[in-house]
């Protein structure tokens, strides 16, 4: 038996209002019509997203600082829905990286002739699957948000079902995708097996009983191998090595826009769910932690810098680069996790803040090279690119020296407050690895920007845009300039959405 809270539709009305629109875009799908009637859904999607985020707004003013309600509770008084800053804030992100997309959407899908409405529903259902996984109190609320999340994820993959490397791709994030559901449930299963429960306060204080009286030594084998498990498949969800197999062929496989959202919305519900995790039920195993996560963030940074440096398409390079940047996000979590402060933390929001608008705004232009006949994501694609359309050359310069953390632009921060936050955690090697890395980055960022700015390239026809895609552009290119004009207001307001 659940109760709610009593103003539940109040707190709730951006997930209600999300859910609806995604019904209403299911049924204008099955309506027989033209491109025009799924081009104007698209510019309705995008509103209603608009509505969504004025929402989020209103509740995050409302709320009191460091203030959980509980939205859904059980007759033992454990919560499974929480409303509270942190949440909000990653349902903002979510939403930021929505309407990105559907920017960003229109040119590619008139050059594939791929105009569906489910392709609408699909992106907002996966988004209500992510503020569930942002808000979720117990282990099986964060599940139904993670699976409404990746089943929809899954179909988008395969969005371009006529093309090979789109369906092999999809098909094989799907297989590792239910091999990592199954193990989470599993691990599930073993943790209410040794806890009876499976709400976070609950385990919290069940471990922390066990460490005050024997150590690790006092965690029974079933809840220890439960944990494991658990760990291990949200480890898969964010692209962590060495579980990231699925990241390359999934991304150059799917259709551009899909790839920019995937690479960015789903990422940050996967940081928000291991945040809620971590600090909401197993903080007291930190001292275990620490060292195991370290040792995948080290992984992570490296790796996914080295295999970068490898690539010849431009979609696979971002789809490693994404993977190093999974390890810098992840190493925040650790320094926060290791100082039991706010600081890892409200630098991972940061940072996640920032990697949408340079993320997503590199793919931008990838997508705005496409012509017919031309897929525009090799990296000798970008040649002579300054030449041919000098705004794009520039804009895609910046957005990859924001990506590389190169001052003045905002990725420069987002590394910056990581960094900071590994140091005064006195994590130093994490902070060596991250600046090392980020360094290493360059390299590969540098080959599209010698190949934009000092090689000559074939003559080709001239590029067309659109509104749509330029306005992504402008706005994604200013806010990667000019944030750090703002930063310490940013910061003050995400200083808010805490933990701890």
């Amino acid at each position: 038996m659940f109760s709610l809270h009593p103003s539940w539709t109040h707190l709730l009305t951006p997930e209600i209002g999300l859910l609806c629109f995604s019904i209403i875009f299911l049924i204008i799908a099955a309506i027989k019509g033209d491109n025009s009637l799924r081009k104007g859904s698209l510019y309705l999607a995008i509103l209603s997203l608009i509505f969504t985020f004025f929402f989020l707004g209103q509740l995050f003013f409302s709320i009191p600082d460091n203030e959980h309600i509980s939205v859904i509770n059980t007759m033992t008084g454990n919560s499974s829905l929480l409303i509270d800053k942190f949440s909000l804030l990653f349902k903002m992100l979510f939403v930021i990286g929505g309407i990105f997309t559907f920017l960003i959407s229109i040119k590619e899908l008139d050059e594939e002739s791929a105009w569906t409405g489910e392709y609408i529903a699909l992106i907002l259902f996966s988004i209500l699957g992510m503020m569930v996984m942002a808000g979720g109190a117990d282990l099986l609320t964060l599940w139904v948000g993670l699976e409404t999340m990746a089943l929809s994820i899954y179909v988008l993959a395969a969005y371009l079902r006529r093309k090979e490397a789109s369906v092999e791709g999809a098909l094989k994030y799907f297989i590792l995708g239910a091999l990592s559901s199954g193990m989470y449930l599993y691990g599930v299963s073993f943790i209410y097996g040794a806890t009876s429960s499976i709400h976070l306060d609950s385990l919290r204080a069940q471990l922390g009983m066990m460490m005050v009286k024997g150590g690790i030594e006092s965690i029974p084998f079933p809840l220890a191998f439960g944990l494991v498990l658990l760990i291990v498949s949200l480890l898969f969800k964010i692209a962590i090595v060495p579980f990231h197999f699925w990241t390359p062929d999934a991304y150059e496989g799917a259709t551009t826009p899909v790839t920019a959202f995937m690479s960015v919305a789903p990422k940050a519900a996967g940081f928000a769910m291991l945040s809620r995790i971590l600090f909401g039920g197993m903080i007291p195993l930190y001292d275990i932690l620490i060292p195991l996560l370290t040792l995948t963030a080290l992984l992570t940074m490296v790796w996914g810098n080295i295999a970068a440096m490898l690539q010849s398409n431009a979609k696979r390079m971002l789809a490693y680069s994404s993977i190093a940047h999974a390890g810098y996000i992840l190493a925040g979590i650790i320094a926060a996790l290791k100082a039991k402060t706010n600081e890892g933390i409200i630098a991972v929001i940061f940072y996640l803040f920032v990697y949408i608008f340079m993320n997503v705004g590199a793919f931008a232009v990838i997508i705005a090279l496409k012509g017919k006949g031309e897929e525009g994501d090799k990296i000798v694609d970008f040649t002579g690119l300054f030449k041919r359309s000098p705004y794009l050359a520039l804009f895609m310069t910046f957005f990859l020296l924001s990506l590389g953390g190169i001052p003045p632009f905002a990725g420069f921060l987002g590394k910056f407050f990581i960094f900071m936050a590994l140091v005064h955690s006195e994590l130093y090697l994490l902070a060596a690895v991250l600046a090392i890395t980020s360094v290493i980055s360059i390299y590969y960022y540098y080959r599209i920007v010698c190949n934009m700015f000092l090689k000559e390239g074939e003559a080709k026809p001239q590029l067309s845009e659109g509104i749509p895609l330029k306005i992504a552009l402008y706005l994604m290119s200013f806010v990667n300039l000019f944030l750090i004009l703002f930063a310490s207001k940013i910061v003050s307001l995400f200083e808010k959405g805490t933990i701890f």
